[in-house]
């Protein structure tokens, strides 16, 4: 496994009992329903099967994003960047049917850039991620998609299913009144302290328009939501030269 020093963001994620918990409500709510998004990101990327791609998982968690770009790609290899020791201990048991085709890094990219063993690593023709840079302030995600771009391959492509904020309250209201309700154990519910939180977490100002201009200042080219559910979206762009 490849280190790095100081990590920072998905720190959080450091109990085996919540990280179970997560992991489970994954498994049981929502694999079903990304599943296809996943694909679609490998059908994106390209045509050829049998391409020997280097690719980059970002807050790869547990690794459901790499696996599914790696069962496309036989001839590929990947590399999946976070910072959980429990989330990562998870993901080498789920991982190990790829052998040395997917190694961890422990590195984070909340200054808005990929850690240098990344970097080194690199270029890559194919980037992903699912549910990991909305962490990130607003310019934190911009500077992190140039510095994708930067260290992708011409021809390569990046993709990032994550958090599309509403641009208006109104939507936002009628977006959470049509999301579908899970229960949650008593010892789970949110508080309003919570919920607040998750309000500024999610950056009222990554909204899709801002998604996509941020890929094109990257300088991505095809740039597109390629799809969206109220406020989730999957976005990318290739890179040309």
């Amino acid at each position: 496994m490849i280190t790095q020093e100081q990590p920072r963001f998905g720190g959080e994620w450091v109990g085996e009992a919540q990280v179970a918990d997560y992991i489970a409500r994954m498994d049981a709510y929502e694999d079903a329903d990304r599943l296809p998004i996943f694909q679609l990101m490998t059908r994106l990327a390209t045509q050829d099967a049998q391409a020997p791609l280097r690719i980059l998982d970002l807050g790869s968690g547990y690794g459901p994003v790499a696996a599914v770009c790696l069962d496309a790609f036989p001839n590929a290899t990947a590399i999946g960047l976070d910072i959980s020791e429990a989330m990562m201990a998870v993901g080498r048991e789920r991982m190990a049917r790829f052998g040395p085709r997917f190694t961890y890094m422990v590195g984070d990219f909340s200054a808005g850039a990929l850690p240098a063993l990344a970097v080194e690593a690199g270029p890559y023709d194919l980037v992903v991620s699912a549910r990991a840079i909305h962490h990130l302030p607003a310019e934190g995600m911009a500077a992190l998609y140039a510095d994708i771009a930067r260290n992708l391959r011409p021809g390569g492509a990046f993709f990032n299913l994550d958090t599309a904020s509403p641009e208006t309250d109104f939507l936002r209201e009628r977006f959470r009144a049509a999301r579908p309700r899970r229960a949650r154990p008593a010892n789970q519910e949110r508080t309003e302290a919570q919920r607040a939180h998750d309000l500024l977490h999610h950056h009222r100002d990554a909204t899709l328009v801002r998604h996509l201009e941020w890929l094109k200042a990257a300088g991505f080219a095809s740039v597109d939501c390629y799809w969206k559910h109220l406020d989730r979206a999957l976005v990318g762009g290739l890179k040309i030269s």
